[in-house]
């Protein structure tokens, strides 16, 4: 019996001195799972295109013309040569773009008005419009596009007044040429704003024009819109 309770307490021993929970099996290791940082998403902000197809454009336009009279008669006119502003107008041109080259065309109408200082003197209220058809060739290095262009076509004057004290109507239609050149600001995606000078010839008709052709010059600003 002795024996029994002797055998009994050294197995109890032995159990207790074992370890309370199971080691892990060598060679493993117990790994903390880690949480990969998301990559930040792409905000795409929209360019304009180098290699438009189409450009439109909308703007103001002012004119000055070279010394001319307007008259049925030239005895009418031997002090009456001068240049006319005309102060109020508008343009528009559409291109067609092949790299950069273009096909260019035009349409413009300017208005002055002369207003006599008196009831006896005389006045004369114009009606300039003119359309073209050309070529356009544009640099595009930027946000800044220089370009250059010439067109030919024809422009159509209205006079409606009075010379020498009689009443004046009369309309004209000319051959003209135009060359001019001008900046383009790309200043958002798919539009601008832009500023142009150009020089334009008058093609006249010395027998009823009294002279054989008229130089003008014109200034064209506005907004134009740019497609792919």
């Amino acid at each position: 019996m002795k024996t029994l309770v002797l055998a009994t307490a050294a197995a109890a021993c032995f159990v207790c001195s074992s370890p309370a929970t199971a080691q892990a099996p060598q060679g493993a290791s117990t790994q903390t799972p880690t949480t990969q940082p998301k990559p930040a998403p792409t905000v795409s902000t929209p360019t304009t295109t180098t290699r438009p197809t189409y450009e439109f454009a909308l703007g103001y336009q002012w004119t000055r013309t070279g010394e001319f009279c307007a008259a049925f008669d030239d005895s009418n006119c031997d002090d009456q040569r001068e240049p006319t502003t005309f102060p109020v107008g508008v343009a528009i041109d559409g291109v067609r773009n092949w790299g950069a080259v273009g096909l260019v065309g035009e349409l413009g109408w300017s208005h002055s008005e002369d207003d006599p200082n008196n009831a006896i003197s005389e006045g004369l209220s114009t009606d300039l419009l003119h359309a073209g058809l050309g070529v356009r060739f544009t640099a595009r290095p930027g946000r800044v596009w220089p370009y250059g262009q010439i067109l030919g076509g024809v422009a159509v004057a209205h006079y409606d007044g009075q010379r020498s004290l009689l009443p004046f109507e009369d309309t004209r239609t000319r051959p003209m040429m135009q060359a001019g050149g001008g900046l383009t600001f790309v200043t958002g995606d798919g539009w601008g704003l832009f500023v142009e000078g150009a020089y334009r010839r008058m093609f006249l008709d010395e027998e009823d024009d009294f002279q054989t052709g008229r130089n003008d010059v014109r200034i064209f600003a506005g907004f134009r819109l740019i497609l792919d």
